[in-house]
């Protein structure tokens, strides 16, 4: 266990003269597996292209985007950490801004949202799967980044987009 795993597990020491206690923050390998598990489940990100439904696409961008965000958000992460999400997080917004994606309600009441600021986006359009391409290629090198660097595994769907290893 490394010494940054220990001190976010410490939150305090107690003495018969008193005690101190802090709230620990969370190490970055315990970030950094959480952003893999995620990403484990996003099908967007390594299902086959005849498989992918525009808008089921652009939703589970949409809360990959967010989750990233949350976690920038929070602060505290390494560099070497927070660089990889930074970029996960540009790959997102990339992606939904190649495919005219919004996140207009329709109306304040509904559920629907208006998903595409062009409704003529169809399965086989060849932009839209240049930008899923992008999408997952970017994503793969940051997804491979922080796997390297923690020393975590990666499910073998989500590994078939990672770069493959040279000769």
């Amino acid at each position: 266990m490394r010494f940054g795993e220990i001190a976010a597990r410490m939150n305090g020491f107690s003495t018969p003269f008193g005690g101190l206690s802090w709230v620990p923050p969370t190490a970055d390998v315990d970030v950094a597996r959480e952003v893999i598990a995620r990403v484990e489940s996003k099908r967007v990100l390594f299902s086959t292209y005849s498989n992918e439904v525009p808008e089921h696409c652009v939703e589970s961008v949409l809360e990959i985007r967010s989750f990233l965000t949350d976690l920038i958000a929070k602060g505290g992460a390494a560099e070497k950490l927070e660089q990889p999400l930074r970029l996960m997080r540009r790959h997102c917004l990339r992606f939904l801004e190649r495919v005219g994606a919004t996140e207009s309600f329709v109306d304040a009441r509904a559920r629907d949202r208006v998903l595409f600021r062009d409704q003529r986006w169809h399965l086989h359009d060849y932009w839209f799967g240049e930008a899923l391409g992008e999408l997952r290629c970017g994503m793969a090198l940051q997804i491979g980044v922080i796997a390297v660097a923690y020393r975590l595994d990666v499910e073998d769907d989500l590994a078939g987009i990672l770069p493959p290893l040279e000769d």
